[in-house]
């Protein structure tokens, strides 16, 4: 009886050994099982964050992309528009016209433009015209003045408009002289062709805007716009011929060589001055 008990004891106890084996083998198994999900887990974050990593740095490029792509726009814009003009329509949708009561415009033009034109292929044409008109920008630019336009080769300009600091007058003839000496410096390097221009220049008010609703275009308008290019065709080569309003509005600054009465189409006879350059103090 006792070796049967002691039997029976060992049963279990080997039973019991067995399940808490089982058991511990299960858990093993159950903890392998756990660690591979996290560390699939672990792996899968980590493939996440390499990703958003990676989309975090394509999305700066574009915005870096987009940014230059808005400032080259922005670029284009203020070559055709006035940045007041731009900023209207920015933000409104919209720029009305204004007017401006005191202005000065300047024309200039080529002589005999249309007679040099047949001589000279397109691509040199342009080169030389950008060439030109790009150094007046800079020019025109420094002394506070918008180009505004240019039509073959005239090229028009205005200060008193939005960039309102110093006398009008006094800016766009001290741009003028040097839009001038430019040219004539250029003149001298040149080995072949020489560019002969006239200029203009008139005083009062114009009233500018945006003209176009598909392609904007910003001009200004008025009879001071119309004498000015009136003025400047009266001008004599490498001369920059004046208006009195002008000449009463810079007088002590600038010395004027007096023409004498001229007859302008719808205005009767005019007075007109050559700009010879700066008054020595």
């Amino acid at each position: 009886m006792t070796d049967h008990l002691a039997l029976i004891s060992e049963l279990l106890l080997l039973v019991i050994l067995g399940a808490l084996l089982f058991r511990v083998l299960w858990l093993r198994m159950e903890i392998k099982r756990q660690k591979e999900a996290f560390e699939q887990e672990v792996r899968e974050l980590e493939e996440r964050r390499d990703f958003l990593e990676d989309a975090g740095d394509r999305l700066l490029e574009l915005k870096k992309a987009l940014e230059l792509e808005q400032e080259k726009s922005n670029r284009l814009l203020r070559n055709i528009l006035p940045e007041r003009v731009i900023k209207d329509l920015q933000e409104k949708g919209e720029s009305l016209p204004e007017r401006y009561e005191k202005t000065a415009v300047f024309f200039a033009d080529i002589v005999n433009f249309t007679g040099i034109v047949p001589n000279l292929e397109p691509e040199e044409l342009l080169v030389e015209l950008n060439d030109i008109f790009g150094t007046f920008d800079e020019i025109f630019a420094r002394y506070n003045c918008e180009r505004i336009k240019t039509v073959g080769d005239a090229y028009m300009a205005a200060a008193g408009l939005h960039k309102c600091e110093g006398n009008p007058c006094s800016n766009i003839l001290m741009a003028a002289l040097e839009a001038r000496a430019a040219l004539q410096e250029r003149n001298s390097r040149a080995d072949k062709r020489k560019w002969v221009m006239r200029f203009g220049v008139n005083a009062g008010p114009v009233i500018g805007g945006i003209v176009g609703r598909e392609k904007y275009i910003y001009d200004i308008f008025g009879d001071t716009v119309n004498m000015a290019s009136r003025i400047e065709h009266l001008s004599e080569a490498m001369k920059i011929n004046v208006s009195e309003k002008v000449v009463r509005e810079v007088d002590s600054q600038f010395d004027f060589e007096y023409r004498g009465k001229f007859l302008v189409r719808g205005r009767g006879e005019v007075e007109l001055y050559f700009l010879n350059g700066v008054k020595e103090l």
